[in-house]
């Protein structure tokens, strides 16, 4: 039976393993990006060695809160159209949380304060006050609250922690690591899920590779270092953490001949031997991509994931457009000017 990431059990520790430690970070990115259709939402943390299970708890609810602002407001659609940071957004954002936390099983107080720092966000805040905010909450309350946000997200009832576990760590440090991440299973009813070394008192998972992942993941010429934490986007939508894709859809909102674009959208090659493809942005009349370029396609391990990707897009008669981040923040009508030239091109007289 083909492995299915719901398979795996939310509110408890496993270790992952089945990979190549040569190639898991490369093999552990295709398996999640775009995000399997069944299962939780799934969030990647590469963790450090912490002195104390409250360090390593708290620094990875600090990222999982970052994480929870920049998703907003995918997680409470009616404050999309809020106009800012000042009191009447705030207010506004707080009733509306508490508003959906009443039918749902968010903790309103919670969701409230979360919705009010993210609108705070979109403009100069006090950071000490946002700090002191953080900590009104008892890390119990954090864990599970962020559990649900980030699970609402992304249409799940459930979320897991892919947590990439250090290549050395001390006998203190592995202790720590396995008591904070059975304290944030057991408290947040994640699954996490641990890659890396084995480690003492965690069951293992064997999970069989797609041929086809395997074989992209070889291709690549050397794993990326996962992020500190990271998240797949929300189909449909432009990634709520990135400010391009925002600034890029809202360019596009503005002009006729942008109809009919898909914001990251799988695709399946007609190779069948090749993974399923998550693009940034598509028409899929036209068989135009467009692919939005941060500093993090700079690095050689994904310029070669990209070369392979573009190269069966094209053989599936696409034409792949590609522009950086700097080019579409710095001249976004020029970026335009090219989209809609190629659109044209491919569209009937």
């Amino acid at each position: 039976m083909p492995f299915s990431w719901g398979d795996l059990p939310v509110g408890r520790v496993l270790r992952i393993a089945g990979v190549d430690s040569s190639i898991d970070a490369n093999v552990m990115e295709l398996l999640l990006d775009p995000l399997p259709e069944t299962g939780p939402a799934v969030v990647t943390y590469a963790a450090a060695e912490c002195d104390s299970v409250p360090e390593l708890v708290g620094s990875i609810l600090r990222e999982l809160e970052t994480l929870a602002v920049g998703l907003f407001p995918v997680w409470l659609p009616e404050a999309e159209k809020l106009s800012g940071p000042g009191g009447a957004g705030v207010a506004a954002a707080r009733a509306l949380a508490l508003r959906l936390a009443s039918g749902t099983r968010h903790f309103g107080p919670f969701l409230a304060d979360l919705a009010e720092r993210a609108v705070q966000a979109r403009g100069p805040i006090n950071h000490g006050q946002a700090m002191s905010e953080r900590r009104s909450f008892p890390a119990e309350s954090r864990a599970a609250g962020l559990a649900r946000v980030i699970a609402s997200t992304f249409g799940r009832d459930t979320a897991a922690l892919v947590l990439y576990v250090p290549e050395t760590l001390s006998p203190h440090g592995e202790t720590v690591l396995v008591a904070g991440c059975e304290w944030l299973a057991h408290r947040s009813g994640m699954g996490v899920w641990l890659v890396g070394p084995d480690l003492r008192r965690v069951d293992t998972v064997h999970v069989e590779v797609p041929p086809a992942v395997r074989r992209l993941a070889t291709e690549m010429k050397a794993p990326p270092a996962p992020a500190k934490v990271g998240v797949p986007p929300v189909a449909g939508k432009p990634h709520a953490g990135s400010a391009v894709e925002k600034a890029m859809e809202a360019a596009l909102a503005e002009c006729a001949w942008a109809h009919g674009r898909t914001w990251n959208q799988t695709y399946q090659s007609q190779d069948p031997l090749f993974v399923v493809i998550r693009t940034d942005l598509m028409w899929v009349a036209e068989k135009c991509v467009v692919e939005l370029d941060g500093p993090e396609h700079e690095t050689l391990a994904q310029m070669e994931r990209d070369r392979v990707r573009d190269e069966h897009l094209e053989r599936d008669g696409f034409t792949v457009l590609r522009f950086t981040n700097q080019q579409v923040l710095g001249d976004m009508q020029a970026v335009l000017h090219h989209i809609e030239k190629c659109l044209r091109a491919r569209r009937p007289e």
